[in-house]
């Protein structure tokens, strides 16, 4: 490496430390309730390989250092790659907040632009059927996603259609979002949230960081991808979010847990779709705590407030 990378190198990763100091300084006490938002950690710590010569890399540091990548090296667990912030993440956020508020007026509509957005096909949805409420949030919905190009057409005709009339788009992007992508950033909000709430109640500064849909290395060599890993005060939480069928997936989670040291309160799997009672039998069956949508806020903080009170 020549002397002007390096001194480069070493002045990145010096800001990236006094970002890690400042991001796990904790959150607003209640007498300064702001939004509890802590940069991930991951982030902080990126190193382009192309200027490292072979040299460890920022990631490989940042397990050094921090508390999540210190958890997963004391299972003999590595962090492969993780992914970085995005520009458009904040508009992201925004529309998964809003799907996920309103998800049972919006999942019909979700569901027609999933199974014709690989061709970019036309949609029609009739809300005949809706309520008035669930009629606005729906063109709320489209409005938004016709606004950044995730729908390239959309019309709503009122009475007497009630039609919803669109064309969907195959914008990688917007096939993310609507594939998945969505459901993890409303999951990470919901944690926020919920750790901000807790912080607000107890009066004091609460240590929070996450990782996003990191890959880690397990400890058999295989590659495995987290959707959301995150500690409050050192207590760690896993969450999996799916949208679809989950039933092949229990097994997998149930041993990836274990290999955690996780109890099910804190190895967490998120359904769109599932009953409050079915939820509760997975589980009642398996090592991880089944939530839907609407639970999972209120889950979070009844665990965490029992976490970190003392």
């Amino acid at each position: 490496m020549e002397n002007g990378e390096l001194k480069n190198l070493l002045e990145r990763i010096a800001i990236a430390l006094e970002r890690i100091a400042d991001s796990v300084s904790g959150y607003s006490t209640a007498r300064e309730p702001a939004n509890v938002e802590v940069q991930p950690i991951a982030d902080l710590f990126l190193v382009d390989p192309a200027h490292t010569n072979g040299e460890k890399n920022g990631i490989e540091e940042l397990e050094k250092e921090d508390a999540i990548g210190g958890f997963l090296a004391s299972k003999n667990i590595g962090i492969k790659v993780v992914p970085p912030e995005d520009m458009a993440d904040d508009v992201i956020n925004s529309l998964a907040k809003f799907l996920g508020e309103h998800y049972d007026a919006l999942k019909e509509l979700l569901s027609r632009i999933k199974s014709s957005m690989q061709r970019g096909d036309v949609i029609a949805l009739t809300l005949k059927d809706y309520s008035q409420k669930d009629v606005s949030d729906a063109c709320q919905f489209c409005t938004r996603l016709h606004e950044i190009a995730f729908l390239e057409q959309y019309k709503y005709f009122r009475s007497p259609q009630y039609l919803i009339r669109a064309k969907t788009t195959t914008l990688p992007t917007a096939q993310n979002f609507f594939s998945g992508k969505w459901l993890e950033r409303y999951v990470l909000q919901a944690v926020q949230s919920a750790v901000n709430t807790v912080a607000i109640e107890l009066g004091r500064e609460v240590e929070f960081a996450y990782l996003l849909n990191p890959q880690i290395i397990l400890p058999n060599g295989n590659d495995f991808e987290l959707d959301l890993l995150f500690h409050v005060d050192g207590i760690f939480f896993w969450i999996e979010a799916k949208t679809g069928d989950y039933q092949q997936h229990i097994s997998k989670y149930s041993k990836i847990s274990k290999m955690l040291g996780l109890n099910y309160e804190h190895s967490i799997m998120v359904l769109t779709d599932i009953l409050a009672e079915r939820a509760e039998a997975l589980t009642s069956l398996f090592s991880m705590a089944v939530y839907g949508l609407s639970q999972l806020e209120s889950r979070l903080i009844e665990t965490i407030r029992k976490d970190v009170i003392v």
